[in-house]
């Protein structure tokens, strides 16, 4: 019976959890299947008795394959619709795991959107997102989640829309804002995510 109300209180905690993504209905009715499955191999592992090995030759250790220590790990490629965000970490769909590895996006017409790297459910690296007609629409780095560097914005006539700077997700520096024929119309300064000035030309 304890062990009935343990898993009702369990199941009522889960329905009513703030974290469930919306995307994901199913995703704890999943992970609550898949610990009981675990549970219920784990009691019939250990009614199996391993046997010995009843023959009495050596084994040959040259045909006992060791793993490759450094066999690189395979680098996981999935589009970006396939991960969720939970609590600033990003999750692939239907599961626990902080998601690491390479993203991407692609409009309707098959042009490439956005493509990036994720590592431990963080951004990282390089970003670049592309307008449907493929012409470059942003580009900038990402320090563990949070951007960090130059960003550039562009007009779909390739012209230079916006500069930014960041350092660890605080705005910084000068930043500048264009028109679509190139004309600098504003410029505004920052220093460590707080505004000092804005100048408008």
């Amino acid at each position: 019976m304890k062990k009935f109300s343990l898993l009702f209180a369990l199941v009522f905690f889960c329905s009513f959890n703030p974290k469930i993504s919306v995307a994901e209905p199913g995703f704890f009715l999943q992970t609550l299947t898949n610990t009981f499955v675990d549970w219920v191999f784990g009691r019939l592992d250990t009614y199996i008795e391993v046997k010995p090995d009843e023959s009495d030759e050596p084994l040959d250790k040259k045909s006992i394959q060791e793993p490759n220590k450094n066999t690189s790990e395979k680098k996981v490629s999935i589009k970006i619709d396939e991960v969720v965000k939970r609590d600033d970490t990003f999750y692939k769909k239907f599961s626990n795991i902080p998601f690491s590895g390479h993203i991407e996006s692609y409009h309707p017409n098959g042009q490439l959107k956005i493509i990036g790297e994720f590592s431990e459910g963080k951004k990282i690296g390089e970003w670049v997102e592309y307008y449907m007609s493929g012409v470059k629409k942003s580009e900038g780095k990402f320090a563990n989640g949070k951007k960090d560097g130059a960003w550039v914005y562009y007009f779909l006539n390739t012209n230079i829309k916006e500069k930014q700077f960041f350092i660890n997700g605080n705005k910084d520096d000068l930043w500048e804002k264009f028109d679509v024929h190139g004309t600098l119309i504003q410029t505004e300064s920052y220093q460590n995510g707080k505004w000092i000035i804005t100048t408008i030309n």
